[in-house]
């Protein structure tokens, strides 16, 4: 196995070679290429308008066949595999979102699943892929996530403040002109 992923790292870094020129679109673009916004704004109008979805596969130049199954790896292959996936994944403007603490290893799976997807290809921007549906029953990282917490705090805040609001703006609506010292 250890000959099997050497080439297969070695395939992924000759991936980095096709990577997609930009589009035409951005021949006619006044975007400023060192403008961060004008970037996302413009490769969103590629992604949606211009974009047919093809195989993350045929994307990168990695058949998802040769990614072997992580029950056949050791942690450090699975690792190794991650890192050179998501760094591969990156040059084609794809950034998975993983939690900060989740182990490198770990992630080999979810990156292994996602090459079964279908996406645009981009040439400029960033396309984040998540793998959470913020239901906290269903989490894929159970531990290592606190993303459900932190809405349901902020939902439950937002929910106060426009009581509070509404309260305020019922006892003004109530005001008899007194006002008290």
């Amino acid at each position: 196995m250890k000959r099997y992923i050497e080439q297969l790292i070695e395939d992924i870094h000759q991936a980095t070679w096709k990577i997609k020129l930009p589009h035409k679109i951005w021949e006619k673009s006044e975007a400023d290429p060192y403008d961060e916004l004008e970037l996302e704004d413009i490769s969103y109008v590629e992604q949606y308008v211009y974009g047919k979805e093809k195989p993350i596969s045929e994307i990168t130049g990695i058949e998802e066949e040769s990614l072997p199954h992580s029950d056949l790896l050791s942690i450090e292959q699975q690792t190794l595999l991650a890192k050179e996936l998501e760094n591969l994944l990156k040059c084609f403007h794809f950034h998975l979102d993983f939690p900060e603490n989740f182990p490198t290893h770990l992630r080999y799976q979810f990156i292994k699943d996602f090459w079964s997807e279908n996406h645009v290809p981009l040439s400029f921007g960033e396309n984040h892929i998540e793998f959470c549906e913020y239901d906290e029953e269903f989490c894929p990282f159970p531990g290592y996530c606190k993303t459900c917490e932190e809405i349901e705090a902020q939902m439950k805040f937002d929910e106060e403040q426009h009581e509070k609001n509404t309260q305020n703006a019922d006892d003004s609506d109530n005001d008899d002109g007194f006002v008290p010292f």
